[in-house]
């Protein structure tokens, strides 16, 4: 069977891009005279999450919050503002708590910038919160940085680039806009999964910036579309701590840079023992990279030409290249297969893409072939959803079909088909696949309850039951959300 796909604008909905504004404003974050002191509000505890803070100016305006235990106001101290793309402001907050312990950061991150809204609607959540955080806390000015994932990578650029006052962004699992005058310079620290679907996009960013006065770095890591687990993005926190020493700052720590050194050539040492002079050449890198103005690193920049001129370099640069276009190539026929095959094609081609994978896991062709999973679980239940949205009931049923098929193990799809179920009046059958949406891990108890397509549910015993296991299980973290 066949539909034609009004196919959603890859930019907006994939990439969680948000429309420019055409004004150009001042930078309110800083000029605008708060109409509250510090001593006016209620000081907020340390060493905890804090879920919803409410802005004094706009309670509206809502964020999560932590503070290090050794926080006071004598200090002046730096802090990362987190923009997720589905507007979950304690997510990053939770997950990144710890390296805030360590390297004495303030995190905060907004409830009200998500994905698919109007970049002046981002701008005003991200200028709220940012500006209640410099009314609360003793926050250093020159130390102010910007972080997101997905759609949130765009927000936390884009608030650096066109309001400026931020002195470092990272990235994770998406970009920043490279058609958009700098208010001024800021660092740049990237991270990408190696089976995420903007793995090509994110790194052919960060070659473009190697022409860019932009100090950047870009670290890959094993995962897939996801807020990178605390292990990598230590890094990220590592970074912004460098820069500012070599931006004068931040007061020159040589123990600090002693650290990042030795694990830099460490990692690059047992990579050159292992044979794999790739991944020996990225580490020296990095070194350069991370300690470049703060540390004498002469010789390890003859190490990185020396290997970047080796065959197995030269070798590995053109395959990537020749990877990197292959990839782009099967991401626009696979666009264009939506429209054109039917659900026998798509069952032939994904058996054949997961039996490379079984065969060679860890090869490059199949790092490839996860990322195009990837996208197209994505895909398939952006076209699901929106024609269910739409009402197309019977393509939204065709793109479930799909959407299982593609990424069996990811409950949407069944909670998708209990919302179809549903349009049938099949209430049984809607809610067999409620309880298999739960068995593959479903915990959002929330959107469940607040559903209208499952508002005749509400008594059934068995939709109870559900709602009570999903609370009774333990709080679990969810990186890709």
């Amino acid at each position: 069977m066949r539909y034609s796909i009004c196919f959603f604008i890859t930019a907006f909905f994939l990439f969680g891009c948000h429309s420019k504004s055409s004004s150009s404003k001042e930078n309110t974050v800083q000029n605008e005279t708060p109409k509250y002191s510090r001593t006016m509000l209620k000081p907020l505890k340390q060493g905890i999450v804090i879920d919803s803070v409410f802005c004094a100016d706009d309670s509206s305006q809502i964020y999560a919050v932590y503070l290090p235990t050794k926080y006071d106001t004598l200090k002046k101290w730096p802090i990362i503002y987190f923009f997720d793309p589905h507007g979950v402001g304690n997510l990053p907050i939770l997950l990144y708590k710890d390296l805030a312990e360590k390297y004495g950061f303030i995190l905060a991150g907004t409830y009200n910038s998500k994905n698919g809204m109007q970049w002046e609607n981002s701008e005003m959540a991200a200028r709220a919160f940012i500006k209640d955080t410099r009314l609360r806390f003793s926050l250093d000015n020159s130390r102010l940085y910007s972080c997101g994932f997905s759609g949130g990578a765009m927000v936390a650029s884009m608030v650096a680039i066109s309001d400026g006052g931020i002195a470092g962004v990272i990235t994770c699992g998406g970009s920043m806009p490279s058609d958009h005058p700098l208010k001024q310079p800021f660092s740049y620290i990237s991270f990408v999964g190696d089976k995420d679907f903007h793995y090509v996009s994110v790194k052919q960013l960060d070659k473009a910036l190697d022409s860019s006065p932009l100090a950047h770095q870009l670290i890959v890591f094993n995962g897939k579309h996801q807020w990178p687990p605390a292990s990598s993005l230590e890094k990220g926190f590592q970074w912004l701590d460098v820069d500012a020493m070599r931006m004068k700052t931040m007061q020159k720590n040589d123990s600090i840079i002693k650290s990042i050194r030795e694990q830099f050539i460490n990692e690059a040492e047992e990579w050159h023992k292992k044979g794999n002079a790739v991944q020996e050449y990225y580490a020296y890198k990095m070194l350069l990279n991370f300690l470049r103005k703060v540390d004498d690193v002469d010789k390890y920049s003859d190490k990185v030409k020396q290997l970047e001129n080796s065959e197995p370099l030269k070798k590995y640069f053109k395959e990537e290249e020749s990877l990197e276009a292959d990839e782009s190539q099967k991401l626009d026929e696979f666009r264009a297969h939506l429209s054109q095959m039917d659900k026998s094609w798509w069952d032939g081609k994904i058996s054949e893409m997961k039996k490379l994978i079984e065969k060679e896991p860890a090869s490059p062709a199949s790092l490839q072939t996860q990322r195009l999973f990837s996208y197209l679980s994505l895909v398939m239940y952006m076209q699901a959803s929106g024609e269910f949205n739409n009402r197309n009931y019977p393509a939204a049923s065709y793109f479930v079909e799909l959407y299982a098929m593609v990424d069996p193990e990811n409950p949407e799809h069944s909670y998708l088909s209990a919302c179809l179920d549903m349009t049938d009046h099949n209430s049984a059958k809607a809610l067999q696949m409620l309880q298999n949406a739960v068995k593959l891990g479903f915990s959002d108890v929330k959107r469940l309850q607040k559903d209208s397509n499952f508002v005749s549910l509400h008594d059934a015993p068995e939709f109870k039951n559900l709602l009570n296991e999903i609370a009774s299980r333990p709080e679990k973290l969810d990186m890709t959300k």
